[in-house]
């Protein structure tokens, strides 16, 4: 089943503050990043229940799922007819307190 893909508000943020980022060490390598996660999530539409359920009981509990995508977790919830990107973090933060 295809369902739409929606990037909330704060998952474009944290698009813009990886671009942003990784401008500043690595410029030629910021858009293409971004584009990549940006083809991961988009992948969601045809491809949603792939993602990784989190270990932790309290975000399986509330529905998200995980895609890995390089170093970066792409934190989603599949619902009926759509997938909501909720948080794109570092793999390396402590993403259970920002979600």
């Amino acid at each position: 089943m295809k369902r739409t893909v929606r990037v909330l508000r704060r998952a474009q943020r944290d698009l813009q503050e990886i671009h942003d980022y990784v401008a500043i060490e690595a410029a030629p390598h910021a858009s293409p990043l971004v584009e990549g996660l940006l083809e991961a999530i988009e992948s969601l539409a045809q491809f949603s229940d792939r993602g990784v359920l989190p270990r932790d009981e309290a975000l399986r509990q509330r529905g998200f799922r995980y895609l890995v995508r390089r170093q970066y977790l792409i934190f989603y919830k599949v619902l009926r007819a759509q997938v909501r990107v909720y948080r794109v973090v570092h793999g390396k933060r402590a993403y259970r307190d920002i979600l």
